[in-house]
C-alpha cells in the first residue's frame, strides 16, 4: 500500500502500476502447469503492449502473441526475436503479411479459408501455419470474449477442416489452433474443446499444436482451478513435439493496480457516487463487459459507505463499480482498482478529449520506474492537419 501511495505521489494519477515479482511469479505458474510437455509459452500482447513489461517475460522464456503490425513493434522494443513471434488474428491484409513476412516471422495461426488463399498466392518460404478451428464449445464466459462457437468471427469449423486440408495440402501446415475464449473459470470447456481438437489432429498426424489461452482470473472470488487443469487437460499435450500457449490476461492482470483520486462524493437521498479522476477512459472494461474489479481506499477501512465508484466523462456508463462498500470517502482520498494489468493501458483511449495515464513499474528491489509517461493534452491533437 506504501509503494502504490509513493507511486502515486512521485507520478500522479491516473496512473498504473505494475509489479515485477507477480509477472515473473504468475510466468512461472504457467510453465509449472505445463511440465512434461514440449512447451513453447507466449504471451498475448493484446492484454498489454507496454515493451519494458514485454522484456520481462521474454527473459523468463515467452515468446509473444501478436495481431498488428503496432504489437509486433513493441515486441520487438522488448528485443524478442521475431522466430519467436506467432501471428494471430482474422483480418491479416496482404500489406501487413508481406512486411512481417520481410520481418522474419515465421509462426502463422490462419483464421479461415479466404486468408490461406492470400498465402497461397504469396507462396512464403519457411512459415510455419496452424489451421485455427472453431471446435463449437460453450466457454461460458461473457459474450464478447467468447470465441468457440460456430456464430464467432474466427477460425474454421472442425466439420469444414477436411476441406480446408484437400485445398491447402501444398502449405506448410504444422498443426491445429484453438482458442474458445477469455476469463474461462471452469476446465470443462477446455477439455471438451481440446479432446476434439486433438482427435482431428491424430487424423492428419500433425506434431504440433497450439491450445491458445483464456485462463481466468479472480476478478470476484471464482477462478481457474489449475490443478485441476494440470491433471485433466495437460496430459492430452504431452506426446506432442511443441505445445504453443497463448497466455496475457493470468499473467499480467493480477500484477497491474490502477490508482484514482476522488474529485468529490455526490450525495443524492440514498444514493451516493464517488466520482474519481479516470473512468472509461483509463479502464473501459467495466462499461465495456459488466466487468467487475474490486476497489479499495488507501490508508482506510471501516467499510460503511454504500456508494458507485464513477468517472468523470459524459456518459451514464462511465462506471468503475457499482454499489460497494467503502469507508467514508473524501476529496482527495486514493481509489486503487485491482487485476488491471490486462486489458487496462491496452484498452484505453481519449475518449471527452482525456489523455492516457502514466505507467510505472515496481522493481524486485522495491524501486520504482516510470515506463511509460502520461500524455499531455497536445499529444491528442499531434496528428490534427488544419
Amino acid at each position: 500500500m506504501e509503494i502504490l501511495k509513493k507511486a502515486a505521489s512521485l507520478y500522479g494519477t491516473p496512473l498504473y502500476v505494475y509489479f515485477e515479482s507477480t509477472i515473473r511469479d504468475r510466468a512461472s505458474r504457467v510453465k509449472e502447469v505445463f511440465r512434461g510437455t514440449n512447451l513453447f509459452p507466449t504471451f498475448a500482447v493484446k492484454a498489454n503492449n507496454n515493451p519494458v513489461l514485454l522484456k520481462i517475460l521474454k527473459e523468463e522464456g515467452f515468446g509473444m502473441d501478436i495481431v498488428t503490425r503496432g504489437e509486433f513493434i513493441a515486441t520487438k522494443l522488448a528485443g524478442v526475436p521475431s522466430t519467436s513471434i506467432v501471428w494471430n488474428g482474422n483480418g491479416k491484409s496482404r500489406e501487413d503479411m508481406l512486411y512481417l513476412l520481410e520481418e522474419g516471422v515465421k509462426i502463422v495461426n490462419v483464421d479461415s479459408f479466404e486468408e490461406m488463399e492470400i498465402w497461397k498466392e504469396i507462396r512464403p518460404k519457411g512459415v510455419e501455419f496452424f489451421v485455427r478451428v472453431n471446435p463449437e464449445v460453450d466457454a461460458r464466459t461473457h459474450p464478447h470474449i467468447s470465441t468457440g462457437l460456430r456464430k464467432h468471427k474466427f477460425g474454421i469449423p472442425l466439420d469444414s477442416l477436411d476441406d480446408f486440408m484437400r485445398e491447402f495440402c501444398d502449405m506448410n501446415i504444422k498443426g491445429l489452433h484453438v482458442h474458445i475464449g477469455s476469463q474461462i473459470t471452469e476446465v470443462e470447456p477446455f477439455l471438451e474443446a481440446y479432446e476434439r481438437v486433438v482427435e482431428m489432429s491424430k487424423k492428419y498426424g500433425f506434431e504440433e499444436i497450439n491450445i491458445g489461452g483464456g485462463w481466468g482470473i479472480d476478478y470476484e472470488g471464482k477462478e481457474l482451478d489449475l490443478e485441476e487443469y494440470k491433471k485433466c487437460v495437460v496430459p492430452l499435450f504431452r506426446e506432442y513435439k511443441r505445445v504453443i500457449v497463448e497466455i496475457g490476461r493470468f499473467v499480467i492482470a493480477p500484477a497491474g493496480f490502477l490508482v484514482l483520486k476522488v474529485i468529490l462524493v455526490k450525495r443524492r437521498g440514498d444514493k451516493v457516487f464517488v466520482v474519481v479522476n479516470g473512468g472509461m477512459n483509463v479502464l473501459i472494461r467495466p462499461a465495456l463487459y459488466s466487468a467487475h474489479h474490486r476497489v479499495f481506499v488507501l490508508d482506510k477501512g471501516n467499510f460503511s459507505l454504500k456508494a458507485d465508484v464513477v468517472g468523470p466523462l459524459c456518459e451514464s456508463g462511465d462506471i468503475i463499480a457499482l454499489d460497494r462498500y467503502l469507508p467514508d470517502v473524501k476529496k482527495g482520498d486514493l481509489i486503487v482498482v485491482e487485476n488491471t494489468g490486462a486489458y487496462g493501458y491496452s484498452m484505453a483511449n481519449n475518449y471527452n478529449s482525456t489523455t492516457r495515464p502514466a505507467e510505472v513499474l515496481v522493481k524486485k528491489d522495491g524501486t520504482i520506474s516510470l515506463i511509460r509517461k502520461r500524455e499531455t493534452d497536445l499529444d491528442i491533437f499531434r496528428n490534427v492537419v488544419m
